[in-house]
């Protein structure tokens, strides 16, 4: 009985949130990769609802019909925050772009910095450049 109930909560606990990232391309800028996301928009809503439905059925068939789906309905919010998350980054890869995490020290440089430094740095990291390049640019 043990096993029914631990394994679809261990599928649910693998999808780990995602930390902040902006999406990069050589070449390209903050004002490009800005236009990408939002026409990628528009994915969010269907991803997350495939993989909400997605999820519902794997459980069903690992985790029984009653307890499965009460593991789903408890990480429902997250499941379908990860999938419409996918379904944007699958969007933006059709066009080039990768999803780059950023780093502790990143994301301190830009939360600390003025907004047209924070513009520049972001320029900056969304062409692919790193932190540690952007002082000397």
């Amino acid at each position: 009985m043990k096993k029914t109930i631990l394994l679809p909560l261990l599928l649910l606990a693998a999808c780990a949130e995602r930390g902040p990232a902006v999406p990069s391309q050589p070449g390209m800028n903050l004002a490009d990769a800005r236009q990408a996301f939002y026409s990628c928009l528009p994915e969010a809503p269907r991803s997350g609802q495939n993989a909400v439905v997605g999820s519902y059925v794997s459980s069903v068939l690992f985790g029984g019909i009653i307890i499965g789906p009460i593991g789903v309905a408890l990480n429902e919010d997250q499941i379908r925050y990860n999938g419409e998350a996918g379904g944007v980054d699958r969007c933006l890869r059709k066009r080039g772009y990768q999803r780059r995490v950023l780093t502790d020290a990143e994301i301190a440089a830009v939360n600390s910095s003025t907004p047209a430094t924070r513009g520049r740095l972001l320029n900056h990291l969304v062409g692919g450049g790193a932190l540690d390049t952007f002082a000397s640019s």
